[in-house]
């Protein structure tokens, strides 16, 4: 282990050397762990901090495992942006590097699910009826011209990934082009087989030592049994705070009208008048069921006893779907528009028989409920009520994986996320490399202690004064983070008349995250306020970001029905469902917000937390300890004083801070 060990460490030398940085040791204590548990067989859990270079900690360990044991590591990131940094910039400069160290060559490929490419037979051959009819019934729309726009795009894509596409599009565009697992007539059936564009990545990533995908992948791989990864060794999964949700969301369930719908619509011409009007008679029991359900809802609703229509409409929709699959398979097609139309029509409405089978099925240990859909029609809903039995059995217990991230730890341990993945402590190593960052030197967490506690209506008045307040003092240069819309546009709202000089960007919903960020980096006197996206992911060092604002804690929504019903189970087993589900949460999501300010070694800042129960509360000192650990203060003079020499300092030395 002690020449394995070495040879990381020589590797990442030689890596970091050849992109100009300088050794750090806790990227090489990350690196050598990572390739002892790979090594070894065993998981690992470990938090690196911003700074520490986490991604060539483990990238470097996986690579060299992988050609020395000729067996792929998979790497699953949450988001698509570290996906991208990771095969655009951070494995090339790598396998660049490594190229004279090692035997042959590391090879790496990215992977994702089928629906994130273009399919060939359905770009020339057939379109879905309900898709045809919303997108080229009106061509001179805004949403005809995108049609024209990414067609034309997709007849000349290489690769033919949505993501090299320049530009948004629409998900009603995308499915024009694209199918899902289900859709697809497969290889030897279609035309355009040999040229599949999921095809090609799939072969690619057979072949490659490093193969990158997303959470989402690994979840259906594992968790579903769909075996759509290719044979590997280990697991390394990076933005691992996210996967316990991610994970969630693969599993779960919704069924909605629409749904329905665009399954009867594929359908029509392929079944019989009976099937066709039972199919219509059901979504018309769903239709009046769930609206009924809704009728009081002013958001999602857990439903703790079964709903009687609601099950006989379910029933009516799982018979009329079964009805409609048996007349739709098997009907010896041979040209690929017909035998496309049919695979279309059954993949809808399988996934409608299928989900309302689970919700009729659904047992003590899932959660249902009725989200009534504030801009789209509601749905009804089906989630395990943990995903920790699956994770352990479907994922741990296949091979060595790796977890990592920035923020992992929360109250200061690793014990909640160990439970949270169905592991026990001696399952699994854990460790905190820390960051070359100087935290308590750098940033100061201020919390607001002389503010009331926040109520229900949203951030308080005397909150929206004292957030003026600290904006004034840092001269614009603030990322305002809040819990909710309302929260961010309240808040918008009177800063546009108390801070008038000082430039507002306001994150509306649906809005891309990138050119936000990016307008907000340009300009250091602007103030960025937003919710959700903008919790994490944002990278702005320098002097356009000296305050990080949050409007209070981040615990969960109590209308959440599955984190409501989490919380529950803990609480009739005999534990704190509040701490051992709520507090971790919100720890996780402060330790994600208060890690905007400090992106490097030169940052300086302030974060102001303006929610007093994190001063005063019982849980208060275990929110604190998983946040990064900055000099802690709740008197507002000292803070005001030190934003506002902060900003002095900047305004008299414009740039400073960007060119060191």
């Amino acid at each position: 282990m002690a020449e394995q060990q070495a040879g990381v460490d020589e590797a990442l030398d030689a890596v970091v050397a050849s992109l100009g940085g300088e050794h750090r040791d806790g990227q090489h204590r990350m690196a050598s762990a990572v390739q002892e548990a790979i090594g070894g067989g065993h998981h690992l859990i470990v938090q690196a901090g911003t700074g520490t270079g986490k991604s060539f900690g483990y990238l470097v360990p996986a690579a060299l495992q992988a050609v020395a044991d000729d067996e792929a590591v998979v790497v699953a990131t949450a988001t698509l942006a570290l996906q991208r940094q990771l095969v655009e910039r951070d494995l090339p400069r790598m396998t660049a590097a490594l190229a004279g160290l090692l035997d042959r060559p590391v090879t790496f490929a990215v992977l994702k699910g089928r629906n994130n490419y273009v399919c060939l037979n359905k770009l020339h051959g057939h379109v879905p009826e309900d898709e045809e009819q919303a997108l080229f019934s009106a061509p001179r729309t805004a949403l005809g011209e995108q049609v024209v726009q990414v067609r034309a795009w997709a007849e000349s894509t290489q690769t033919g990934d949505r993501d090299e596409y320049a530009g948004e599009i629409d998900p009603r565009v995308w499915r024009s082009i694209s199918v899902g697992r289900r859709e697809c007539i497969g290889e030897s059936r279609c035309p355009y087989g040999e040229d599949c564009f999921t095809v090609k990545r799939r072969l690619q990533a057979q072949e490659a030592d490093i193969v990158v995908t997303n959470h989402a992948m690994l979840a259906i791989d594992a968790l579903e049994g769909i075996p759509v990864l290719p044979e590997h060794g280990a697991v390394v999964i990076d933005e691992g705070h996210e996967l316990i949700d991610r994970a969630t969301a693969a599993v779960t369930a919704e069924l909605s009208l629409p749904m329905i719908e665009r399954a009867i619509s594929r359908a029509r011409r392929l079944v019989d008048e009976a099937t066709l009007d039972q199919l219509q008679v059901a979504a018309e029991a769903f239709d009046e069921a769930i609206r009924e359900a809704c009728l009081d809802a002013t958001g999602p609703v857990r439903l703790l006893e079964p709903d009687r229509g609601l099950i006989l409409a379910l029933t009516l929709v799982r018979d009329a779907c079964h009805q409609s699959i048996a007349q739709l398979g098997g009907s010896g097609e041979k040209d690929p528009d017909a035998l496309a139309a049919r695979q279309h029509a059954r993949a809808a409405v399988e996934e409608v028989h299928d989900t309302a089978g689970s919700l009729l099925a659904a047992g003590e240990h899932d959660v249902v409920w009725i989200d009534p859909g504030e801009l789209r029609s509601p749905a009804i809903k089906l989630a395990p009520l943990s995903v920790a039995g699956l994770l352990r059995d479907s994922l741990f217990s296949r091979s060595p994986v790796v977890i990592t991230s920035a923020t992992l730890a929360t109250g200061g341990g690793f014990d909640a996320l160990v439970a949270g993945l169905g592991l026990q402590a001696d399952d699994v190593t854990t460790m905190d490399v820390g960051s070359p960052f100087d935290h308590a030197r750098q940033g100061i967490l201020y919390v607001a202690r002389h503010l009331p506690a926040p109520g229900r209506d949203g951030v308080a008045m005397e909150a929206l004064d004292h957030l003026a307040e600290l904006i004034e003092a840092a001269g614009g240069r603030t990322l305002a983070l809040f819990s909710s819309w309302r929260g961010v546009e309240r808040a918008a709202d009177y800063l546009r008349v108390q801070c008038a000089d000082i430039p507002l960007l306001v994150q509306r919903r649906g809005d891309a995250v990138g050119p936000l960020v990016d307008a907000f980096a340009s300009d250091p006197r602007t103030c960025l306020l937003g919710t959700v996206s903008l919790w994490q992911g944002v990278d702005v060092p320098g002097d356009s970001c000296i305050l990080v604002a949050i409007d209070r804690i981040p615990f969960p929504r109590p209308d959440d029905p599955l984190l409501s019903a989490r919380q529950q189970a803990v609480d009739e087993a005999g534990g704190s469902g509040f701490r051992a589900v709520a507090v971790p949460r919100a720890g996780l999501l402060l330790a994600q917000g208060s890690g905007r300010l400090i992106r490097g070694a030169g940052d300086r800042g302030v974060v102001a937390v303006l929610d007093s129960r994190l001063a005063t509360a019982g849980y208060a000192s275990a929110l604190r300890a998983s946040m990064p650990p900055f000099w802690y203060t709740t008197d507002r003079s000292t803070v005001l004083a030190s934003l506002a020499r902060l900003r002095d300092s900047f305004e008299a030395t414009p740039g400073a801070q960007q060119a060191g």
